[in-house]
């Protein structure tokens, strides 16, 4: 009936004197070398839940306005510091619908620059304790597969209120660099750690970012951002290298696997 099949047992016990350890039965997975199968085999192995959000739990999630905006009220003004202003940007993979980190880079009056790392604020909607929260905490992170992927949080956070999309408010925190305009050395003493709201003007691919930093026709304030990010981006990897950080990306490493293997 199973031959030929994958599926799922628990072992109850397995007597030092039996070769063979007693279980019972829990489901059929599926039928061997099927991709939707051999999946749900991987997800099994490593005790990952798939469908960990009822619908009590959605229910009791946000509802996002109709044009996704975040409600951004006089009390979250008093509290939080509105870079809205400021031209920001995220770079991701092709696809991405998960954006959570966002970047901007400007010159200041003084002609240093500011740098700034925008996450978005997760805790403003999942509070201490609860039950999302502890969903959260025991998974860690989102688990991508080829054809599938399992989310830490629902859809209508991760994809929505907490994804830095562009044009849209959105609740982040973030950190704010000032970088010395000639040694392109951090200010350590001018950083600031702020709960923010932010409006994303771009949300790029790793290629239109690379792109738009190329083409030097390009000059608006997008262009300038990024630039300056790569920029001080190639001074603070330098900077690491010449304090003997380990680089394993190599030539040399990808032929000694490619050798090995």
């Amino acid at each position: 009936m199973y031959y030929n099949q994958r599926i799922q047992i628990h072992r109850d016990a397995w007597d030092v004197r039996n070769p063979l350890p007693s279980a019972h039965f829990i489901k059929n997975v599926g039928p061997c070398n099927d991709v939707v199968t051999e999946n749900e085999v991987i997800l099994l192995e490593h005790d990952v839940i798939t469908n960990p959000f009822s619908n009590k739990i959605l229910a009791q999630m946000p509802v996002p306005n109709n044009d996704s905006n975040v409600n951004v009220t006089e009390e979250d003004l008093k509290v939080r510091t509105d870079l809205r202003h400021i031209t920001v940007c995220s770079i991701d993979p092709p696809g991405c619908k998960d954006i959570d980190d966002a970047l901007h880079c400007r010159v200041l009056e003084n002609g240093n620059y500011e740098i700034g790392c925008h996450i978005a604020d997760v805790s403003h909607y999942i509070k201490h304790g609860s039950e999302v929260d502890k969903i959260a905490a025991r998974s860690c992170n989102t688990i991508y597969l080829v054809h599938r992927r399992t989310d830490m949080l629902p859809k209508v956070l991760t994809e929505n209120l907490c994804s830095l999309v562009s044009d849209k408010d959105r609740f982040a925190f973030s950190v704010l660099w000032e970088v010395d305009k000639d040694s392109l050395n951090i200010l350590e003493d001018k950083t600031r750690y702020v709960k923010s709201i932010i409006r994303s003007r771009r949300a790029f691919t790793y290629g239109q970012a690379q792109e738009l930093k190329d083409d030097l026709t390009q000059n608006n304030d997008l262009a300038l951002s990024i630039r300056g990010l790569y920029r001080i981006a190639k001074k603070l990897k330098q900077d690491r290298m010449n304090n003997g950080a380990l680089v394993l990306a190599s030539n040399e490493v990808l032929l000694i696997y490619i050798y090995l293997s």
